[in-house]
């Protein structure tokens, strides 16, 4: 049943927040708002998908050789291109980065800190991460701004006659 208003995107969570009468974080991923669910995913990511590099504002040549080499034939310059900030995995909505900015909490400067980290939403391995990485789990196509429709993750199968 349509009431034939639409709901801005911007203001899509507060409505859902506001009329599911449940606090805020309540329906952010547990790794948004426990630092050591965080820690432990991201740990996963850095040992099964060589998340990296520790600091992506050094040249980290030898860490980029062998993202390159991983790919097979893709120069070095290729393998720097793909990064967690234009990873589909990548999430940067409103709703998660509301999330992101509840987990901190006031112990700092949220919103600070997740432009300092271009800091978004790992849907892969479940874990807040930086936008200037990458993984060995990289997928074209991102980021996932929330704006666009979900991609769909079901195998084409050939119709049975």
């Amino acid at each position: 049943m349509s009431m034939g208003r639409q709901i801005p995107g911007a203001m899509k969570h507060a409505v859902m927040l506001i009329m599911s009468g449940k606090p805020e974080g309540d329906n952010c991923p547990a790794a948004t708002q426990d630092i050591k669910v965080n820690l432990k995913n991201r740990a996963k990511a850095i040992t099964s998908a060589a998340y990296g590099p520790m600091n992506p504002a050094e040249k980290n040549q030898e860490f980029w050789r062998k993202k390159a080499e991983a790919w097979g034939s893709a120069s070095i310059k290729d393998a720097k291109s793909s990064r967690c900030g234009n990873c589909s995995a990548f999430n940067v909505s409103s709703e998660m980065e509301d999330c992101i900015t509840n987990g901190i909490g006031s112990e700092g400067d949220p919103w600070g800190m997740i432009e300092a980290g271009d800091m978004g939403y790992c849907e892969i391995f479940d874990f807040k991460c930086a936008g200037s990485r990458t993984c060995d789990a990289w997928v074209a196509g991102g980021p996932n701004t929330g704006e666009g429709e979900e991609m769909d993750t079901e195998l084409d199968t050939p119709d049975e006659e």
